[in-house]
């Protein structure tokens, strides 16, 4: 995890105890206005009306950010920011910020509400209806730095405000410098609070024309620059884009590339969207968290962090299908006690805002108080119930996405293409590599008598889950069966299932009807996101897969989306390197040149 800053409050102002200095003058904007945007002329880069990419070595308060997404708004001018910070602010200390500042500031209310929890790596949030888009690095910026440098968005505009050079050293190293060069495109520039001469010599072999401004009375001079060589070309995002699926998986994908301004064609076999698994009525976004340090809890954590910014808005808007709720997580054989305990001690400081609770707690919570539920249970405030079939649709409803029903992708288009249809992703050519199967399982619709269930308001999980529905009724499930049973054993087994997760109140509960579907699983059971490769590693830039997410698609979906988007705009991946090579298609192509085709087929 990751150590949040050192912050004390002295006289009103942050101030940074680990760097024994204050983030910013009194008049914070007036300061970002002086020092980091009049020596860029930013009115002359408003002015161009283009979507301006801002690259920054110091998140700090958000107040460069915030100060710079109002002008943007104003101007009608999209904007990406990106930002690098290895001490962020806590949760809980931006928070305070956010009340102090919001007033002035009115995008800190939004940001607030999305601010990421203190986990290594990329945290990419959407705010204000998609015009802005905030790419933040939480860790070291050299390491950072270098994910950036591979991709094709040039940064129009560096602001480089560390703490001073003599003070926190690793911000401004010489090699930290070289990178930012490879970011910029002609006429890119740079500003910087530090005149110190090591800095603008750095600058100045990265390939930025340097020069000193005056800062009086505030402060001698400060530096700003401007790149001199061509750099980067900015990439041209595509006319349209196929996207074959309509399930969630799809369904993500579409409405992230038609809010980038990208239109969309998805193509479906069905006689509509959300069929197979995405047809089932109830689902619940919940991220089934790993108490190990590995890249694959890293994934889950980064993963549901993104859903819930991505559908925060989603949540207020009735027709979406999709109810903030919380979720609470029992005991299992699986996930015993002991493991839920490391699971809430590993997070209990990043502000992912999931704790351990006892048992009269865990009742309360979940609309039951009477109901005896275990005495240790993890607690999701942010987690969803979700009407899959519903949101899918939902989703798909925008104006820049045309959804075809009956019409499979049986060959591949014109242009990007991203397969997003299950199992049937492998019947196009070059991807019968993707080691992936499916998993059968029944979620059945049960009626809830006058017990104590009758008030359940949010989803338990552990042996499967119980979800509540309109109408009094319950949905539970899911059964996971690598061969098909039939649908009366597998609603015993999801009876089962209710009496394991609340005791005697099964009772009182009466199937229905049910529902059953096939997952698409990967191999490993990690979700496959990326661009297709051949037999020698070499990726297919226009050929991108998002599949195998199982039962976990309501959370992983949406990050897949962001990393797709990512690489089909040329923008910033949302992801390391490390784990975008763990979800990567490629994987299966290294795995198959050590130990041959278990499960894909050649080529």
């Amino acid at each position: 995890m990751i150590e949040p800053a050192a912050l004390v409050w002295r006289d009103g102002q942050p101030y940074s105890t680990a760097f024994q200095d204050i983030y910013h003058d009194r008049d914070g904007v007036a300061e970002t206005e002086r020092v980091f945007l009049a020596p860029a002329r930013f009115d002359a880069l408003l002015a161009a009306g283009r979507p301006l990419v801002v690259g920054e070595l110091g998140f700090g308060t958000g107040l460069n950010f915030a100060v710079i997404a109002r002008h943007c708004l104003a101007a009608g001018v999209a904007l990406h920011f990106v930002s690098f910070e290895a001490a962020p602010v806590s949760p809980d200390d931006f928070e305070r910020l956010s009340g102090l500042r919001q007033g002035a500031e009115p995008l800190y209310a939004d940001l607030a509400l999305v601010y990421p929890p203190l986990l290594p790596g990329w945290h990419q949030r959407s705010l204000a209806g998609g015009r802005v888009r905030l790419s933040l690095f939480w860790g070291p910026a050299e390491t950072g730095i270098h994910d950036l440098a591979r991709t094709r968005e040039p940064v129009d505009l560096w602001l480089l405000d560390g703490f001073a050079p003599d003070r926190n050293p690793e911000m401004w190293t010489d090699a930290l410098l070289k990178t930012i060069g490879q970011t910029a495109t002609e006429g890119s520039q740079v500003t910087t609070f530090t005149a110190a001469g090591r800095v603008r010599r750095g600058l100045q072999a990265a390939g930025f024309d340097m020069r000193r401004v005056d800062q009086r009375p505030h402060k001698r001079e400060s530096l700003a620059g401007v790149f001199s060589t061509p750099g980067r070309t900015r990439p041209a995002s595509p006319d349209q884009v196929t996207v074959a699926g309509a399930g969630i998986a799809g369904a993500t994908i579409a409405r992230e590339l038609a809010e980038s301004g990208v239109k969309v064609c998805v193509l479906d076999a069905a006689d509509r969207a959300a069929t197979g698994a995405s047809a089932i009525p109830a689902t619940v976004m919940h991220p089934r968290l790993h108490h190990d340090g590995g890249d694959g809890a890293l994934f889950r954590a980064t993963a549901f962090s993104h859903a819930v910014a991505a559908t925060r808005s989603f949540t207020e808007q009735p027709d979406s299908g999709l109810l903030r709720t919380g979720a609470l997580q029992v005991p299992s054989p699986n996930f015993p006690v002991e493991r839920l305990e490391a699971v809430a001690q590993r997070y209990a400081r990043t502000g992912l805002g999931v704790r351990l609770v006892d048992g009269q707690t865990a009742g309360e919570l979940v609309g039951v108080p009477t109901l005896r539920l275990p005495d240790a249970a993890l607690w999701f405030p942010d987690a969803c119930t979700v009407d899959t079939p519903r949101f899918t649709r939902f989703l798909l409803d925008h104006p820049a996405i045309e959804v075809r029903a009956r019409s499979p992708l049986e060959d591949w288009p014109e242009g990007p293409a991203i397969l997003a249809s299950g199992i049937a992703a492998r019947d196009l050519p070059g991807a019968a590599f993707l080691e992936l199967g499916v998993v059968s399982g029944q979620l059945d619709r049960m009626e809830r008598g006058a017990g104590p269930l009758r008030g359940l308001n949010a989803p338990i999980t552990g042996y499967g889950y119980l979800a509540p529905l309109g109408g009094h009724c319950l949905a539970v499930g899911a059964t996971y069966e690598y061969q098909p049973w039939p649908p009366g054993q597998a609603t015993q087994a999801n009876l089962k299932t209710l009496s394991r997760l609340v005791g005697d109140p099964a009772d009182d509960c009466r199937p229905i009807d049910c529902y059953r579907a096939s997952r698409c699983v990967s191999s490993d059971r990690t979700p496959v996101v990326g661009a297709l490769v051949d037999l020698n590693g070499r990726e297919n830039v226009d050929r991108f897969v998002s599949v195998g997410h199982g039962s976990m698609g309501t959370v992983t979906a949406h990050i897949a989306a962001a990393l797709i988007g990512a690489r089909v705009r040329g923008g910033v991946l949302p992801l390391t390197r490390p784990l975008a090579d763990l979800v990567s298609p490629a994987r299966f192509r290294i795995r198959q040149k050590k130990r041959g085709y278990r499960f894909g087929a050649a080529p």
